[in-house]
């Protein structure tokens, strides 16, 4: 079963421009990212990218990157181009990393390989494998609950360790809500079933793709992150604040 990394990483974002190749720390914001993920058990770890701008750039610190489509409605689409040419078999997993992650911790990425290959050692003692998922993504175990009305901030409701919906804004009791973190890993027969599937309507309305998921009765199992930095960043102020974190490393 092989164990892929794909990071899309887009060149245009209205909040940050050229948002991959900010620095942190002198060290461009994808190269954080990539480095997290060699430091995992995958056996190869991709950029998915519509620039050559940012090709180059990782090719510069000895990435791999691939040239894709500049016509993607979102990120899956832009990992499915490129795993969908990497001759994989329905059960290899595919994790999609955000490039704008730079402090993903290597330990919640093998998670959720671990969590396809059923090494229940290494997952927490409370989480059982679930038979038959065919997605796994994390939110966070250490931050406080999630802010109600910050549209900025996603939140995931888990029961047990089944995601149960996710949501920009939620109301009434927050105790079954967490902040989601953006990643996610997918069966590759999954993937290639997302693609193919029209974008929901609350996909749309709420502009969270793994609605689409969901809304097609995909069974999406919920890991608990221990990691100490939690940080997507999208404004100058992320940027900020990425820079200072950088410093405990």
């Amino acid at each position: 079963m092989k164990k892929i990394v794909i990071i899309p990483a887009r060149l245009d974002s209205e909040r940050l421009p050229e948002k991959p190749l900010k620095l942190i720390d002198k060290k461009p914001m994808i190269e954080w990212t990539y480095q997290a993920a060699k430091n995992s058990i995958a056996d190869e770890i991709i950029v998915a990218t519509d620039s050559n701008k940012i090709k180059k750039v990782v090719e510069e610190f000895e990435g791999n990157a691939v040239l894709t489509s500049d016509q993607h409605q979102t990120g899956t689409d832009r990992i499915f181009e490129v795993a969908n040419n990497l001759d994989l078999q329905d059960e290899d997993i595919v994790i999609n990393v955000q490039g704008d992650e730079p402090f993903i911790d290597p330990v919640d990425i093998n998670n959720i390989f671990y969590s396809f290959l059923n090494a229940e050692n290494n997952l927490p003692s409370k989480l059982e494998t679930i038979l038959n998922h065919e997605m796994t993504t994390l939110y966070s175990a250490h931050e406080t609950l999630p802010t109600k009305n910050n549209s900025n901030e996603v939140k995931i409701k888990v029961d047990e360790c089944i995601s149960l919906d996710f949501s920009r804004e939620v109301e009434g009791d927050t105790s079954d809500w967490f902040i989601h973190l953006g990643i996610y890993g997918y069966k590759f027969k999954c993937l290639k079933n997302f693609v193919k599937w029209q974008q929901s309507k609350r996909e749309l309305e709420f502009k969270l793709e793994q609605l689409r998921a969901l809304d097609n009765g995909v069974l999406i199992k919920a890991l608990p992150s221990k990691s100490l930095f939690h940080l997507g960043v999208d404004t100058e102020k992320d940027l900020i604040e990425a820079n200072e974190i950088a410093k405990k490393f």
